[in-house]
């Protein structure tokens, strides 16, 4: 899926002043199957745009185009459809819920789909190495499985886009360039567009397009 902003800005309003401009125009174009390390000092706005990419997040102006769909003309429930069927998300923490297994915290975004998609979660267990864990508990899990099975949740429903923001930041750096390499070696399995947010130039290596932010610009 192809990603595209024209003149992306993003104000919030805080008790101190009226607003503040978090982005400050923000243009660019990611093409469909590109893996794309965002890159830049903390505080510039990063995160702020892989929401807005991601569509958890609406921009202030400016606009979104993902496969020249202007997102800024759909309804909530038309945005809430088209992030279900075409986006993933890979954070930093995990996010796991502590009273499901690893299976059912994988199937949670299919819930709907369960059967359907127990396949494919078992298939994303096999690549990720945990199909051995079905059964298992978060807290059954070492910090690097329990991020890999967010990394599975995160494809169960074949997503066409991931956004991935620090994933590996609660890592060591051993467990986090395992975790790294099968990010992108998954996303070139199933030729998804991939966007993440990273400080480390190990990941940047593997990425086929580096943007660099700062103050709130792609430079």
């Amino acid at each position: 899926m192809k990603i595209e902003t024209i003149n992306l800005v993003k104000n919030y309003k805080t008790l101190k002043s009226p607003e503040v401009q978090v982005l400050k125009g923000i243009n660019l174009t990611i093409n469909s199957g590109e893996t794309v390390a965002l890159t830049g000092p903390s505080g510039v706005g990063k995160s702020t745009l892989i929401h807005l990419l991601g569509l958890m997040d609406k921009q202030t102006s400016g606009t979104i185009l993902l496969d020249d769909i202007n997102v800024t003309d759909l309804s909530a429930n038309q945005l809430a459809k088209l992030r279900k069927e075409n986006i993933g998300f890979i954070f930093q923490f995990h996010y796991l819920l502590a009273d499901f297994t690893v299976l059912e915290n994988i199937l949670i975004p299919a819930w709907n789909n369960y059967k359907e998609k127990e396949k494919r979660a078992y298939q994303l267990l096999e690549m990720i190495g945990l199909k051995d864990r079905v059964k298992h508990l978060p807290s059954e899990l070492s910090g690097g499985e329990q991020q890999r099975v967010a990394m599975a949740r995160a494809f169960i429903n074949e997503p066409k886009i991931i956004f991935a923001d620090e994933p590996t930041g609660n890592l060591d750096r051993a467990t986090g360039e395992k975790i790294e390499n099968l990010m992108f070696d998954i996303c070139k399995e199933f030729k998804t567009t991939l966007v993440v947010v990273t400080h480390s130039r190990e990941l940047v290596k593997l990425a086929s397009k580096q943007l660099v932010m700062e103050n709130g610009k792609i430079k």
